[in-house]
């Protein structure tokens, strides 16, 4: 029996976080800082906590409640990818680069597992690795070439044989794959709001429902929402996707919109018709707009991305979600990846902002006229590590300490063109990168169903 995915409830914020009980305050009146942090993620969060370490005062201010943008949206892969790839990183910096890059991005998920543990932070972490997962032939050499060139490079990847597959119980429509065997995955909602918890308990001022209206650029920095203001010697800018509607360097940040999925629970029955997934290792799929597959703790399943949305005013406030699931081209794509799961109902789904930079890297670093204006922002769909450990390298570069990972993150922007220019090139790119997709879908489909 096939459901009917259409009645799948599409809910406003991820079903993995919810308003807390301990809602902080919005701000109210004239308060003073060492630094202000805009945003209340991964980065905001985690810059908070590092600079609490170091002694010195930061409040941050969030517009909703910390996590509920896409700190607490994302599928919850934590993952070693950086840039595109490591073989587009090489094409784009250069070999010696890109292996700076590989070792960064497995610090990266390190750092992240160090904050786990550090703050005691229950978030059903498996550490399964993830898998760059081939659906059809035509995807494998590509892969395998890409697979050898980031392990040259010192990547901790190697290729997962068909045989290897089927020994760790994967799903049996994912035929072969690249294994990053860094990271794995983790419950969103729980991380992020125990970086939240972390961060109160250590007595950090954090002001919710507390929307920035404006910032005066000037010595102490003036950070204006309705009930009041944040004077403070220097900013962070941590808003990632929203950034273009509070302040710079929002411009170069192109918002994409992505949807996500979660199914019931499997059945002892169901999971073992799919092959058991023993390992629960995270699956990406070797598209060029990849889907991903994760088996979470509660046995379920939570897929997201395909076919991404990006629209002119790259306003995400100005955007909702969809009204219901079957304009939601991912639970398509799940029902031809998880045949045998027919059955099985897809419980709800919601939606989430990715702030996407044209050379596939985050910004990091401070205003070129203001030293004081410091942003990290734009982590292409990667953010579960590297937003996270971003807290102690903007520590750093506020202290003026030095970092050895400062010279490989802390870059020049890419170019970002106008935006009527901005729009047609990236909705150009993204219908080249569909197309290709279907194509390869197409001749998937007619392998498992014969169509």
């Amino acid at each position: 029996m096939q459901n009917d995915d259409a009645s799948a409830r599409f809910l406003d914020i991820s079903p993995y976080v919810a308003r807390p009980a301990n809602l902080q305050a919005p701000l109210s009146g004239d308060v003073h800082a060492d630094v202000a942090i805009i945003g209340g993620g991964y980065t905001g969060l985690s810059t908070a906590l590092a600079l609490h370490d170091a002694g010195i005062s930061a409040v941050v201010i969030e517009r909703d409640f910390c996590g509920y943008g896409a700190s607490g949206r994302n599928a919850g892969h934590l993952t070693p990818t950086i840039c595109k790839d490591l073989p587009t990183a090489m094409m784009l910096f250069g070999r010696e680069t890109a292996a700076k890059l590989a070792r960064y991005a497995d610090f990266c998920v390190e750092s992240t597992e160090h904050m786990i543990r550090n703050y005691g932070i229950d978030c059903d972490y498996n550490q399964s690795g993830n898998i760059m997962s081939v659906i059809h032939a035509a995807q494998e050499k590509r892969l395998r070439a890409a697979t050898e060139a980031a392990v040259a490079l010192g990547a901790k990847m190697h290729f997962v044989e068909p045989g290897e597959m089927r020994e760790r119980g994967m799903p049996r429509t994912f035929l072969c794959g690249a294994m990053e065997e860094a990271g794995g995955t983790l419950h969103t909602g729980k991380f992020v709001l125990g970086l939240r918890e972390a961060a109160l308990a250590r007595g950090i001022r954090i002001y919710e429902q507390s929307a920035v209206e404006h910032i005066e650029e000037r010595k102490p920095m003036r950070i204006i929402t309705a009930g009041g203001t944040v004077t403070a010697d220097r900013l962070v800018m941590a808003t990632n996707a929203y950034s273009g509607e509070i302040g710079r360097p929002g411009d170069r940040i192109s918002p994409l919109y992505i949807t996500l999925f979660e199914t019931a629970p499997l059945s002892e029955d169901q999971l073992e018709a799919i092959g058991g997934w023993k390992g629960r290792e995270g699956i990406y799929t070797a598209h060029e707009s990849m889907e991903s597959y994760r088996l979470t703790a509660q046995r379920t399943i939570i897929g997201g991305s395909k076919d991404v949305q990006y629209f002119y005013d790259c306003a995400p406030y100005n955007h909702g979600g969809e009204s219901d699931a079957r304009k939601m081209s991912v639970i398509r794509a799940f029902r031809d990846r998880f045949p045998a799961l027919g059955d099985l109902p897809v419980s709800h789904a919601w939606a989430g902002w990715c702030g996407f930079t044209l050379n596939f890297m985050p910004l990091v670093g401070s205003a070129s006229d203001n030293p004081n204006y410091y942003y990290a922002i734009g982590f292409n769909g990667h953010g579960v590590a590297q937003a996270t450990t971003m807290g102690t390298l903007m520590a750093d570069l506020i202290l003026r300490k030095p970092n050895p990972w400062h010279e490989i993150v802390c870059r020049k922007p890419a170019f970002t063109p106008p935006k009527p220019l901005r729009y047609l090139t990236i909705k150009a790119l993204l219908a080249a990168l569909n197309g290709l997709d279907r194509r390869i879908d197409r001749k998937a489909n007619a392998i498992t169903f014969g169509r």
